[in-house]
């Protein structure tokens, strides 16, 4: 059991760690954007002001960089919960990290070269994050309700 523990902890400090780094990487380059984003919108510039879909995705682009940026943070107390396996808390983690990356990339690409009235084809990666980030909120939830095991 001692063994347990000891191998458990190594691997729930590196995940918290990882967390932490894509988070606040997560968050400023999201902030960034916004704030350059906001920039171009404050001069007019051209190509985004008369844009009305890349205007709107990169926003949500913006938006959910930020938040997520955010989700991976306060994950950190829960990537160690002990209502998990360590599978199920490793795949629950990376799926979070993919998810967080990949719905925001979603947006951006799809306000980018897009045809008349559509997003381009790279939103379709928004709905598959959301999806990762939904199977690990759900993962999180069950064992939120079922305790920490003995």
């Amino acid at each position: 059991m001692t063994t347990q523990k000891k191998t458990e902890a190594p691997a729930a400090e590196g995940r918290a760690r990882v967390h932490a780094r894509f988070g606040w990487t997560l968050l400023l380059v999201s902030l960034v954007f916004g704030a350059v984003m906001e920039t171009l919108e404050g001069f007019r510039w051209a190509p985004l002001v008369r844009d009305a879909w890349m205007q709107r995705l990169w926003s949500l682009a913006h938006f959910h960089g930020a938040a997520f940026g955010l989700l991976n943070l306060i994950y950190l107390p829960w990537a160690d919960t002990r209502a998990l396996s360590e599978g199920r808390r490793t795949s629950a983690s990376r799926m979070l990290m993919v998810g967080s990356a990949a719905m925001p990339l979603g947006f951006l690409l799809g306000g980018i070269g897009h045809p008349e009235g559509d997003p381009s084809m790279g939103i379709f990666l928004a709905p598959v994050g959301a999806l990762f980030i939904i199977y690990t909120v759900a993962v999180q939830t069950l064992a939120a309700w079922r305790g920490p095991s003995a």
